[in-house]
């Protein structure tokens, strides 16, 4: 796809989330750590780094930082929510309602919202852009959940590298710092690497939904999940899952047109016809590679503290009942050039 020109703001870094359904206000203000797995830091300005407590409360200039195999789950005022995987250092920016996310994964959940959502990463070389997305609808239609937002950002700052993923019909802008961008819709993925902006992929959300851990509540036939979660939490993923199941039944419907042409005319069932199938080698190869990421060094880097949590779950080896060996990794999904 053609890059094209834009003009980035280039003053702070910062992603903003999104306003809830009958939300007081769209403001962000403050977010609440609701789940820890292992080892997590609270990074709070002008204070020593500390182990991070459940019931934490993060405010503007605030950060939490993941140890390997662990992860930090956090609920704001508004509604939104954000899961940080493994090695991640996810920071809270004043002024602009956002987050800078410095390495490691985030998968990020918001309801249909008046305000624009953005986040930066590495210094700025990456950037995503998300418009207001609420309309004039009931807020208990369908046509108003479908506007929630849900997207992966995984930056590899060893690298120089992040991915965004695309969870829900709701076009993203992804910028360079350079001001040129592309616009990805659901189901696709885009890499930016050393500041330029790659190839608009197509990745596989039933795959993605399978083996990524972070996602969960937000597939289909998952409502036992969600009840086990806080009641603010279920309510903001009751509302954005009506948007991510919404974009994996549409990628479901044109992929079953591909494997129909792809047949030619014979059964599109076979799995030597479907481009999802682990028939075709060129999906095979897109395996995760995404274990341990090394972040930047800080300039005061924090020294990592043992969070006295549950300790971490030994994944089963069995490739049907966990295909994924680090749940916390965002994606172990097959990726493929979008047609033209």
């Amino acid at each position: 796809m053609t890059i094209q020109r834009g003009i980035v703001a280039a003053s702070f870094l910062a992603f903003a989330c999104v306003l809830p359904v009958q939300a007081s206000s769209a403001l962000l203000t403050r977010g609440e750590v609701y789940k820890l797995t292992n080892q997590a830091q609270l990074l709070q300005r002008n204070r020593p780094a500390r182990p991070a407590r459940l019931s934490d409360v993060l405010v503007p200039q605030d950060a939490i930082k993941t140890a390997t195999r662990s992860r930090a789950e956090l609920l704001f005022n508004e509604g939104s929510l954000a899961r940080i995987g493994s090695n991640a250092i996810f920071r809270f920016i004043p002024g602009m309602r956002g987050f800078q996310l410095r390495n490691g994964t985030a998968l990020i959940m918001s309801p249909p919202t008046t305000v624009a959502t953005r986040i930066e990463t590495l210094d700025g070389s990456a950037i995503a852009e998300l418009p207001p997305s609420a309309i004039d609808a009931p807020p208990t239609s369908e046509q108003y959940q479908t506007r929630s937002l849900a997207m992966v950002v995984h930056v590899d700052g060893a690298n120089n590298k992040t991915q965004f993923f695309n969870l829900t019909n709701n076009p993203i802008k992804i910028l360079d710092n350079k001001g040129n961008f592309i616009v990805i819709n659901g189901g696709e993925t885009v890499t930016v690497q050393n500041g330029v902006i790659g190839k608009i992929n197509t990745f596989d959300l039933r795959k993605f939904y399978q083996t990524s851990s972070l996602s969960t509540g937000l597939a289909p036939a998952q409502e036992s999940l969600i009840a086990q979660e806080p009641a603010k939490v279920q309510a903001t993923l009751n509302l954005v899952r009506v948007a991510t199941i919404a974009a994996l039944n549409l990628q479901a419907r044109k992929l079953e047109g591909l494997c129909t042409l792809n047949a030619r005319g014979g059964a599109s069932t076979l799995s030597t016809n479907c481009i999802t199938t682990d028939s075709d080698d060129p999906l095979r190869d897109f395996q995760d590679r995404r274990d341990v990421t090394t972040p930047r060094p800080e300039r005061q880097p924090p020294v990592d503290v043992v969070v006295p949590t549950t300790p971490p779950i030994t994944p089963d080896t069995n490739p049907n009942t966990n295909p994924n060996p680090n749940p916390n990794s965002p994606v172990g999904v097959p990726v493929f050039v979008r047609p033209n």
